[in-house]
């Protein structure tokens, strides 16, 4: 084994990694950013399983380190995108999606078939009538 092997330098890159995640971690509770304070949190886990699947030669845990990386650029690449408002990513992608959602909801219980099916012909609830008649009320 030599001295940059591969196992070397992911080993410094997952500890490059978790200081500059930790220096992050500091400034974000500096501004009580929550939902960024969780992500890195989450992101300094993956990275100790990333260092620990390194050095103690457990592949799983690279692969998984490997496949957040992924996931871990692609939000970078989003939010980076999202605040110097490449596209029209600050107005449309939430709406769009909601409508999406909502459509498809609509459609699922329009579809829905109970026991007898909706039969021209079939059970007709019975039919309700009163014989009150309604009186207004004076205060």
């Amino acid at each position: 084994m030599g001295c940059c092997s591969g196992r070397c330098t992911l080993a410094f890159i997952c500890g490059m990694q978790l200081v500059s995640v930790l220096e992050r971690q500091v400034i974000d509770f500096l501004g009580y950013q929550w939902a960024p304070i969780l992500t890195n949190f989450l992101h300094i886990i993956v990275v100790i399983l990333g260092l620990f699947g390194t050095i103690q030669f457990r592949p799983r845990y690279v692969t998984g380190y490997a496949a957040w990386l992924v996931v871990w650029m692609t939000w970078n690449v989003f939010i980076i995108c999202f605040y110097l408002e490449v596209g029209d990513l600050s107005r449309l992608v939430g709406f769009i999606y909601a409508c999406y959602v909502v459509k498809l909801i609509s459609e699922e219980e329009d579809s829905f078939d109970f026991i007898g099916g909706f039969d021209s012909y079939g059970y007709q609830g019975p039919q309700k009538t009163s014989h009150l008649q309604l009186q207004p009320m004076y205060m």
